[in-house]
């Protein structure tokens, strides 16, 4: 029996390459709108967290799109979403309130709750405050007191009782707009037309390392805020073996009755050892550090008036050195001149603030320009975001007439005659529905940029 040849498949080099090139398209094109996605960061409206700078730092951030098709966003996450007022254009901001609660903005803190009922701090995860900090140049500007006391870069100390505060001629710490870039960032950052400086912060940090002498009974660390001082207290080697590290709070009129809290255990500093310390008071929890570990906390209700603030560290009954000084303060949401700076928030929608509060399009300030005007179907409304110089745009043209551009919600270009179309007022629109909101941001891939000192590869918080 004769066994039959195989037939020979005939080679289809051509349609098997499109065949790949076309399933690597579908892939490709599945992965970035389900999955991973990279974006450029336009503006600096998230600066410094994320970085959009006119002269050419531009953040690239990996968007991680899968997450959000099974669960809901979370609060303090930073997210890429359709712009309410643009749809063509996609935003980049940090969630803040949450659907059903109600959110306001108090002497530059963040206050929530349950929509109706009584507000309190917004309190952030640690490593989203960290992630918010901006830190302060303190270089020469500390003013020492006590024999012998110098300040020298990063570093304060004398061989005696003394101390040291900062700002050295400031009379308060400030919301200046270039804090937290790298200093030959900050030289070329525009601020021209931006508020600087022209709020109190009292939300601070302030980390060190301590060398303590053989004298020394205690060392400070001291927060002022207002009328009120917290003074963070590490007992020194001249200290007795039961001393504790403890945070008292003090106010104009002396030592506030129950405000005092002391570490669970007795601890002092060993004489010639550096150990690294730091404080902080932020949302209305003032905490003490020891090589990296919280031991104290003291919770403080909300300060009301005078906001004025300073840092400072001494030493007690004998000398200290305390090096690689940095302090940091809080973003402080400004209020003055904003649209809205209360929210009540309705149910599957989100309110989205800039950490560049001085200089953000979001919540705040989101409204329509609405206008009516002749439609195919009779007078209809249509409505844009409401730019100043930017859209709408509105061109005399003599007679009492001007022609309107103006680009609507969708992105679509809207030209009309005034009359007979009328003006109609401002809309807010300062809520981002669920889904409009498209995926979050996770890491930072680029720009590295030597010459000023900007190395852009983190995870973001």
């Amino acid at each position: 029996m004769m066994r039959k040849k195989k037939r020979k498949t005939k080679a289809h080099p051509w349609r098997d390459n499109i065949e790949a090139i076309a399933v690597s398209i579908v892939v490709i094109v599945l992965f970035k709108y389900f999955i991973l996605e990279a974006y450029r960061i336009p503006t600096g409206s998230m600066q410094p967290t994320l970085m959009g700078w006119d002269g050419g730092i531009h953040d690239r951030v990996l968007v991680d799109k899968f997450s959000f098709h099974y669960r809901d966003p979370e609060r303090f996450e930073i997210v890429v979403l359709r712009y309410p007022l643009d749809h063509s254009k996609n935003f980049i901001k940090r969630i803040l309130g949450m659907p059903g609660e109600d959110l306001e903005i108090r002497f530059g803190d963040l206050f929530h709750g349950p929509r109706g009922g009584p507000l309190e701090v917004m309190r952030r995860p640690r490593r989203v405050q960290r992630a918010m900090l901006k830190r302060l140049r303190t270089e020469t500007e500390w003013r020492t007191a006590g024999a012998g006391w110098k300040a020298e870069g990063r570093g304060v100390g004398g061989p005696g009782p003394g101390g040291a505060s900062y700002p050295r001629t400031m009379t308060s710490i400030r919301d200046h707009y270039t804090d937290g870039y790298p200093p030959k960032l900050a030289a070329k950052l525009d601020t021209r037309n931006r508020q600087s400086g022209v709020n109190d912060v009292g939300d601070l940090r302030i980390t060190c390392a301590v060398r303590a002498g053989e004298q020394c009974s205690a060392v400070h660390l001291e927060l002022r805020e207002g009328q009120r001082t917290y003074t963070l207290s590490i007992p020194g080697p001249a200290a007795g073996e039961e001393e504790r590290p403890a945070i008292v709070l003090v106010d104009d009129s002396g030592e506030v009755e129950g405000a005092r809290v002391e570490a669970d255990e007795p601890w002092r500093l060993k004489a010639g050892s550096r150990m690294s310390i730091g404080g902080q008071n932020l949302d209305d929890l003032v905490e003490l550090e020891i090589d990296g570990e919280v031991v104290a906390r003291l919770e403080v209700p909300p300060l009301e008036g005078e906001r004025g603030s300073r840092v400072g560290v001494a030493s007690l009954g004998g000398g200290a050195e305390f090096r690689d000084l940095e302090v940091y303060r809080d973003i402080y949401y400004t209020s003055a001149r904003q649209k809205l700076t209360r929210w009540e928030i309705p149910d599957d929608c989100y309110v989205m603030l800039g950490d560049n509060t001085q200089d953000s399009s979001d919540a705040r300030d989101w409204a329509f320009a609405r206008y009516e005007i002749e439609g195919e179907a009779g007078r209809e409304t249509v409505r844009g975001n409401h730019r100043p110089d930017e859209n709408p745009i509105i061109a005399p043209e003599g007679g009492g007439t001007s022609t309107v551009f103006l680009y609507d919600e969708l992105g679509e270009r809207r030209v009309f005659q005034q009359p007979p179309a009328t003006t109609l007022d401002t809309e807010p629109c300062p809520y981002v529905p669920r889904e409009l909101i498209r995926g979050r941001a996770v890491l930072v891939v680029w720009p590295l940029v030597p010459s000023l000192d900007v190395y852009r590869l983190q995870w973001v918080y």
